[in-house]
């Protein structure tokens, strides 16, 4: 081996000092150019994905606040009628005791205000009319304000959240959609500059992604794993759904069956046909999923990709998935990019 390297380095020789490097033909200069193109548009691709993927989280979260507010508010109309009946079993029981008494005139008004005395006065008082009714004591009553306050302190809190990250959704929203149109520009003046030298880069770079993901598959085919979880039964249901979406469009954040999709609006529309319930972005969908080795990738798994994670597919096997890729394009098959791939996620 030393003595080939020896041999090379005496016939090339090393430039002179100075010397001029060879000039190269004005066709590796064009080859230069486009493949320079070809990896600018994969960039501002990837980076629209990022910013699509940020908008999809925040609908996630905004999607997962609005539960949590429904519940919260589900638990003060909850509390609210505890209260009310609470307050009219102590009322009906002040009026039986203190029948014909001046004190019964501002007895209402002191059982159904919670501000207008201070607690330790208000409890005495309240006390002494529940004992001399029979009704009990008013720490449950006070539990009930107490917590009814807490609730609404909390709603409030989340509401605010929840304006935030609507906010902050809108603004990814119009980054992902400005992204979007630097994109479509540059991929349209490079056509217009380059024309067929382009799209012949493009379609060298999807064959050879196309054929290194088929024999990848195939290789993979022979390996076999123990301590992998079984795909779920319901897998070929997702599947099926998924490709029933074929040639429906790609938009930002949405998932409408027969109308448009974005990535992962695509993989949850498909796996709750199938009955399993995913979240709303492909970061947290991959967060959610039992995760397995890339090699070991069945039909119905989710395929996750670039880093950060901005990009997932449903797998079809054979390298093969199909997904919702970007904007200005459609629902699609295509083969894996496993180079990219970040890791795999089976539903269960």
């Amino acid at each position: 081996m030393a003595c080939t390297a020896a041999s090379t380095a005496l016939v090339v020789g090393p430039l002179r000092a100075g010397a001029e490097p060879l000039p190269s033909s004005p066709e590796d200069d064009k080859r230069r150019e486009v493949a320079a193109i070809a990896d600018e548009l994969e960039r501002l691709e990837e980076s629209m994905l990022a910013l699509a993927e940020d908008y999809a989280e925040a609908v996630n979260d905004g999607l997962e606040l609005d539960k949590e507010i429904a519940a919260t508010e589900a638990r003060i109309t909850a509390k609210q009628a505890e209260l009310i009946a609470m307050q009219s079993q102590l009322q009906g029981a002040a009026r039986r005791t203190f029948v014909g008494s001046s004190s019964g005139n501002s007895l209402a008004a002191i059982l159904s205000s919670t501000g207008s005395l201070s607690d330790q006065v208000r409890k005495a008082y309240l006390t002494s009319v529940a004992l001399n009714a029979g009704v009990g004591g008013t720490d449950e009553l006070q539990g009930v304000i107490d917590a009814l306050g807490k609730e609404r302190d909390n709603l409030e809190r989340l509401r605010t959240k929840a304006g935030g990250i609507a906010d902050y959704a809108r603004t990814r929203l119009l980054a992902a959609e400005a992204s979007a149109e630097v994109f479509a520009s540059r991929q349209s003046s490079a056509l217009a500059e380059l024309g067929d030298l382009l799209t012949t880069e493009q379609a060298r770079r999807a064959k050879a992604a196309a054929e290194a993901a088929a024999a990848q598959a195939a290789k993979w085919a022979s390996t076999k794993y123990t301590k992998v979880p079984a795909p779920s039964p319901a897998a070929a249901t997702a599947v099926k759904a998924a490709l029933s979406q074929l040639g429906v469009r790609y938009r930002f954040g949405a998932l409408q069956p027969g109308v448009a999709f974005d990535c992962s609006g695509l993989t949850a529309y498909a796996w709750a046909r199938a009955g399993i319930a995913l979240p709303r972005s492909s970061r947290s969908q991959y967060s959610a999923l039992t995760r397995v080795p890339t090699a070991a990738a069945q039909p119905g798994d989710l395929v996750f990709s670039n880093s950060p994670i901005s990009h997932v597919g449903v797998y079809l096997g054979g390298g093969q998935m199909v997904h919702a890729p970007r904007t200005g394009d459609v629902v699609k098959v295509s083969y894996v990019n496993w180079a990219k791939v970040i890791g795999v996620g089976r539903p269960k």
